[in-house]
């Protein structure tokens, strides 16, 4: 019997948030309980450091060099067959919820989903219409009041299942909570739980523009970032009971039986890591690896999982499990199956963020600290290779150095020669499969609300 498919992105949150992956905060009772009766990816990571590759990568199997979406070229070839579409055409009954506006009509997200509700809009049926000034006023009176769509996200579902739920039928549902993305204002509740008074005081005149920050038009102390981190970490604990509020709800209306439940993080944050706020700029462990929950005991029997895996895995691992014939063409592997030894992971940045640099810092120039440059890395056998697109080379040795403190490209050679060689045999073996088109233009007032999250 094929199993439905529950999907669950958590935007922004890193490896280290849950509790039961390393946060020292108990913010995610929720994520930590379900860990434990589910496989338990210790090193899976993302394709993409941010949000619209990384889906794109999660929704065709493919990288971000091979299917080429990225900040420049942002939208989705519609010669690149989606899950959905494949899903779809197999009798699944496709939804998505979405409250990131990146992952969705826009870019040819949404292709393949029998219903898509884009959450940031005042009323989801929008999708594609033209953002107002008005609807972003109102959005900011009426839905973001202490949250960033996650109560919404879980009102919709309810509505859909009661409304529009075929029982006849297996269901893909997809869900993106966006709540753990900067700025960080959990509801005051939440934060209260997890700061301290003084901490709380303090955390509301912290500085939370980014780009403020890496411009060097700011100083933050360690403190600073200390005080972010507790409010990302509220963030995350609303998120999780959040998450324990829908499955509540699939769990009371039957709909968990034969039900695969996969929880991960698009991409990680950095919170002064590596000198970077946000998700940019870097292929860093703080953004590249991400948590990974696979609930199915049937074909998923609970425990650790030390495997070298990626999210270009998921498509195929559910695609078999869908019955679905798997494309040929795709990079990944099913994870009902042992990998090949020594596989390596690939992370890539594509394309750099000089948007906001260019329009709120123009007196700054992004080159001075790199964040001009494109990025390839490869993981294998504990050690990661990072190289930029003007030449440079970093290599760490991930099982002594995890924070990526330490350049050993000077001290070992050999290993920069021979995952050097193995990069470019990867990237040669994988080009791209189509070519990315420009997309819709998207009006003003979207643009405006995507610069308020960072990206343009």
């Amino acid at each position: 019997m094929r199993p439905n498919i529950l999907f669950l992105v958590l935007d922004c949150v890193r490896y280290d948030g849950l509790h039961v992956l390393g946060n020292p905060r108990p913010v995610t009772p929720t994520l930590d309980a379900l860990a434990a009766r589910s496989r338990r990816y210790t090193q899976a990571r993302s394709a993409a450091i941010w949000t619209l590759p990384s889906h794109a990568s999660m929704f065709t199997g493919l990288y971000p060099g091979q299917h080429g979406v990225n900040v420049e070229t942002r939208w989705l070839d519609e010669n690149i067959p989606t899950l959905a579409q494949m899903l779809t055409t197999a009798g699944y009954q496709t939804v998505a919820f979405s409250t990131n506006a990146w992952v969705g009509p826009h870019f040819g997200l949404d292709r393949g989903f029998e219903d898509f509700y884009a959450l940031w809009r005042l009323f989801p049926s929008m999708g594609k219409a033209p953002f107002p000034w008005w609807e972003k006023a109102l959005r900011k009176k009426v839905l973001e009041r202490g949250d960033k769509g996650a109560r919404k996200l879980n009102r919709y579902v309810r509505r859909w299942w009661q409304q529009k739920r075929d029982p006849h039928r297996p269901f893909f549902l997809f869900g993106l909570y966006l709540d753990a993305h900067l700025p960080y204002r959990p509801p005051e509740a939440y934060a209260r739980q997890w700061l301290s008074a003084e901490q709380w005081h303090r955390a509301q005149r912290v500085n939370q523009d980014a780009w403020a920050y890496m411009a060097d038009e700011v100083t933050m102390t360690p403190q600073d970032f200390a005080d972010l981190r507790a409010l990302y970490d509220a963030e995350i604990g609303y998120v999780d009971a959040m998450l324990a509020e829908l499955l509540d709800f699939l769990d009371s209306q039957g709909a968990l039986e034969n039900t695969l439940i996969l929880i991960t993080a698009d991409h990680g944050e950095n919170i002064g890591d590596h000198g970077l706020m946000d998700h940019q700029y870097c292929v860093c462990e703080t953004l590249a690896h991400v948590p990974l929950l696979i609930h199915y005991p049937a074909a998923f029997p609970p425990g650790r999982d030390a495997s070298p895996i990626q999210h270009t895995d998921l498509l195929p691992t559910l695609l078999e499990l869908a019955e679905v014939a798997i494309p040929g063409h795709l990079p990944g592997h099913s994870l009902l199956h042992a990998l090949p030894p020594a596989r390596p992971q690939i992370v890539q940045y594509t394309a750099a963020h000089r948007h906001r640099f260019a329009r709120r810092h123009p007196r700054f120039d992004p080159a001075s600290k790199g964040y001009h440059r494109t990025y390839d890395a490869i993981l294998q056998d504990g050690f990661k290779l990072v190289r930029s697109h003007t030449g440079e080379v970093w290599l760490y040795d991930l099982t002594q150095d995890p924070d990526e403190s330490h350049n050993l490209a000077q001290a070992r050679p050999d290993r920069v020669t021979a995952l050097a060689a193995a990069l470019t045999s990867w990237l040669e073996s994988h080009p791209p499969v189509a070519a990315p088109g420009p997309g819709p233009e998207l009006d003003e007032d979207l643009q405006k609300h995507l610069r308020g999250l960072g990206y343009l």
